[in-house]
């Protein structure tokens, strides 16, 4: 990611009350605690929440995730907030690339294949990792 949101300072202020006091945060910092048994880290290089603030994103439940609560991985506009880096930044632009969500895909692979889920997610990130770009597939067909 680029150079996470700097806020002003008046900005600052209201984003910290915000980030203390959405319900739909708050909830989110509930769920992460009981799952990581940690505060979540809000200055974080991997997400940058101040600008998911100045884009009026809140976590949303994820039907795929037994409902916990997710941050998006993107703003409307298509701006991406997880960094290049986090874990599962892959997954935006596997939709990006494929009109699909891996993770219902996934959830498929499962149900249909009896694989598991750590081993459906390998391969759908590979589909998107290891794809031959469109220039070595001219080269290829040369």
């Amino acid at each position: 990611m680029a150079e996470l949101t700097k806020l002003s300072p008046a900005e600052e202020k209201k984003f910290q009350e915000w980030i203390n006091t959405n319900p739909r945060v708050l909830q989110w910092k509930q769920e992460f605690v009981k799952q990581f048994n940690e505060q979540p880290d809000i200055n974080t290089s991997d997400y940058d929440y101040r600008a998911a603030w100045k884009a009026g994103v809140v976590p949303e439940p994820d039907e795929y995730d037994e409902n916990r609560l997710h941050w998006s991985s993107s703003t409307s506009s298509g701006k991406m907030l997880k960094s290049k880096e986090h874990k599962t930044a892959w997954k935006e632009f596997f939709m990006r690339e494929f009109g699909d969500n891996p993770d219902k895909l996934r959830d498929d692979m499962v149900k249909q294949q009896g694989i598991t889920k750590e081993q459906a997610e390998m391969i759908l990130e590979k589909r998107l990792t290891k794809r031959p770009l469109m220039k070595d597939q001219k080269m290829e067909n040369k």
